[in-house]
């Protein structure tokens, strides 16, 4: 009976412990939202360059002559700068964005990715911007989206989707295992993700060059389009319904040739997926 009576008390006790384990883990991090909100005068297209760790970046198209920018803020606790609350009050106070003119940039000033204020912060941007602006945008492990006709974007993610929408002059983007999808492409284009897949459209003869490790990749082209096919697979297949000419191996895992008398060289590799070029 002592032994039971020792081993009941041990295991309340054990119990209590891990409750009041978890109440103090859920008081440290627990986090806390704020918002900041600016508006910059420019005098058309942009230079825009948006940074941020783990947080979403939006970009759509605004006016003109101004670039507006909503920020989201969730701050967990942090022992070297302060309380959550008191380090979002900081950041909305001098908010990470700088103006030289027409080339704005935004989470990248004063050191910030060594900054203590920002470690354990996740800032969301939503950017409206003018047309033709040129587009930067860098996320550790977030989503990034573009929804304007730009005069080029380069969109880079940790593990994230990238999603552009409507027109794009040149065209570059890299996540490390989400999906990248983009509308209408009129200049260069190229894109990788480790295990996602991309789906694309050129409407202009411009150098392609695609890479997955385990995705599909599908690329639109132009009906009356003139390229060199370069394509090479793990263990999917390869479709198109453009007529090649063959000046290398063909089988159901390489495909090299000519469409129109060739032009610009589409180069896709894939792991494991499939690719298809409509």
């Amino acid at each position: 009976m002592k032994m039971q009576g020792w081993l009941g008390a041990m295991g309340l006790g054990v119990a209590l412990l891990a409750a009041g384990g978890c109440d103090i883990a859920t008081v440290h991090a627990a986090a806390v939202d704020g918002t900041f909100e600016r508006t910059l005068t420019t005098t058309g297209p942009v230079d825009l360059e948006v940074h941020t760790g783990s947080g979403d970046i939006q970009i759509r198209p605004g006016p003109t002559n101004s670039v507006h920018v909503v920020a989201r803020i969730r701050a967990g606790s942090n022992s070297m700068s302060g309380t959550p609350e008191q380090r979002i009050a900081q950041i909305q106070a001098h908010p990470p964005i700088e103006q030289t003119g027409n080339a704005i940039r935004i989470g990248v000033t004063n050191g910030i990715n060594n900054d203590p204020l920002y470690r354990n912060v996740r800032i969301t941007y939503e950017v409206t911007v003018p047309a033709q602006t040129r587009v930067q945008a860098n996320s550790g492990s977030g989503n990034i989206g573009i929804a304007l006709t730009a005069e080029a974007v380069d969109a880079r993610t940790g593990s994230g989707d990238i999603n552009v929408l409507g027109n794009s002059g040149s065209f570059e983007a890299h996540t490390g295992s989400g999906d990248v999808r983009v509308g209408r492409v009129a200049g260069p284009m190229k894109a990788s993700t480790g295990s996602g897949s991309i789906q694309a459209a050129q409407t202009a003869a411009e150098a392609v060059e695609m890479r997955t490790g385990s995705g599909d990749v599908t690329l639109g082209m132009a009906e009356d389009a003139a390229f060199t096919v370069d394509v090479h697979t793990g263990s999917g297949s390869i479709r198109t319904v453009h007529p090649i000419v063959m000046n290398g191996r063909q089988g159901r895992n390489q495909l090299e040739g000519t469409v129109r008398g060739g032009g610009p060289t589409v180069r896709i590799r894939t792991g494991s997926g499939s690719v298809s070029i409509n």
